[in-house]
């Protein structure tokens, strides 16, 4: 059931700031009595009437306006810090939308001006470690995932609420001259346990952008982002190829916009305008869902009906090319068949993200050229090419054993020894060489 939150914002203290695209108007909120939520741990360490000076919120409410859209959404925000936090740090008040104190330490959840839970932050130590979501009991694991994997666990927190009333106390008389009443006011703290789930999303840690300010650059925020009060409307014709095989009723114009930039810098590429076409063509009208994070890699999760596609928040055409790789092969593979070779489709979906990004105008002395050259796996996948070609093919005075024993002694163990781990990225040994790139061979027979 949904609670109603008993605060109201505090006009007199409102603050204006600006960063990237973005200008906010952040407000104290007054609340009527005592309103708190706590963590698990913090929980524990306390009850309502200890006097304690650690227990304490910073909530505000947010004004929050994009000025590439000129949209604006309000939502609350309410930093909940953890119990080390709590008890080591005066500066709580600090934190705010656009700032997180260094070592701050605790989540930040966002809820609609009516109550509703959107969603949250989870921090460490200053650092957004994981994605706080409401609890779906319902949710399976049985998706097949790629690049990276959700460690999803329950959390919760104890909301306490003061809920006071009158009573009438006696205070003196008798029964012969009357009673004397006085109306004295109660207070009880009502507590509530809210379930979330919390997500830490294990991938490729390196990321294509590590300036942090750039994620203010793009069109979604960290926090509140399911406030959106301008969605795109289905039947719009803007973004045609995009919405051709995606779909996303809350995305922004602006986000369908970067997404059709994206799939025409794929489809100028002669094997990524197969790759479109041939997906569009499994789809056969059906879409994808598609969603961006703030994580700084990608995800396919083909879930049946809720099958679709997560990009990082540096939205970059090779990541969403790799992508829609591992989705063009789930179109052609069981689900069992799928996830015990993920480390197959894998080095295939490296591997023609490799060739792709290569061939752009840009790539030569870029930060894509750098890290091709400085990360172990994406090493790992550029010597192929001294063993395949660009189709796929052997090339003149290679050998199909040659690339069996590259990918079984260096490509694989490479991949399980950073960030891709054996038990969630099982390579299946039964596949003959040339097979773990048949997809690609299909995509450029053409090319």
């Amino acid at each position: 059931m949904k609670k109603e939150l008993a605060i109201k914002p505090y006009w007199d203290k409102a603050k204006e700031s600006n960063r990237g695209r973005f200008e906010v108007v952040e407000t104290p909120t007054l609340s009527k009595g005592m309103h708190i939520i706590l963590d698990e741990e913090t929980t524990k360490h306390w009850q309502p009437g200890m006097k304690a000076d650690y227990i304490r919120n910073t909530t505000k409410m947010v004004v929050l306006k994009d000025l590439v859209t000129n949209k604006t959404r309000s939502f609350i925000m309410v930093f909940v810090g953890s119990y080390d936090y709590l008890t080591r740090s005066r500066n709580m008040g600090r934190n705010s939308y656009l700032y997180r104190e260094p070592d701050y330490d605790g989540m930040v959840l966002y809820y609609a001006i009516n109550g509703t839970f959107i969603n949250g932050w989870r921090y460490s130590n200053g650092k957004l470690v994981g994605y706080i979501s409401p609890s779906y009991n319902e949710q399976g694991e049985s998706s097949a995932q790629t690049r990276g994997y959700y460690d999803c666990h329950d959390v919760y927190t104890t909301e306490y609420r003061q809920d006071c009333h009158d009573e009438y106390e006696l205070v003196g008389g008798d029964m012969e001259t009357g009673l004397i009443y006085d109306i004295v006011n109660y207070c009880d703290y009502i507590p509530y346990t809210t379930s979330y789930q919390d997500c830490h999303y294990v991938e490729d840690s390196t990321s294509d952008n590590d300036d942090d300010d750039n994620w203010w650059n793009n069109p979604y925020p960290p926090g509140g982002a399911g406030n959106e009060t301008n969605p795109v409307k289905p039947g719009s014709n803007n973004s045609p190829k995009a919405k051709k095989i995606f779909r996303n009723s809350n995305m922004t114009e602006a986000n369908w916009k970067v997404l059709e930039k994206m799939l025409d810098k794929i489809l100028a590429d002669c094997m990524g305008e197969a790759l479109y076409n041939g997906l569009a063509n499994f789809l056969n009208g059906q879409t994808l869902t598609i969603q961006f994070s703030n994580g700084s890699d990608g995800l396919f999760s083909g879930n049946g009906a809720t099958a679709g596609i997560t990009l990082g928040s540096q939205m970059e055409s090779n990541q969403l090319f790799h992508e829609m790789m591992h989705a063009y092969r789930a179109y052609q593979e069981t689900l069992s068949s799928y996830k015990g070779s993920n480390m197959n489709g894998e080095i295939e979906a490296w591997y023609a993200q490799y060739l792709y990004t290569s061939r752009l105008p840009e790539y030569p002395g870029s930060k894509w050229e750098e890290r091709d050259n400085t990360d172990p796996r994406r090493v790992a996948i550029k010597n192929l090419t001294n063993i395949i070609d660009n189709k796929g093919n052997i090339r003149s005075g290679a050998s199909v054993g040659e690339l069996e024993l590259e990918i079984a002694n260096t490509v694989v163990p490479t991949f399980h020894e950073n960030y891709y781990p054996a038990d969630k990225y099982p390579f299946d040994y039964d596949r003959p060489g040339l097979e773990n790139f048949t997809n690609l061979k299909k995509l450029t027979i053409n090319c």
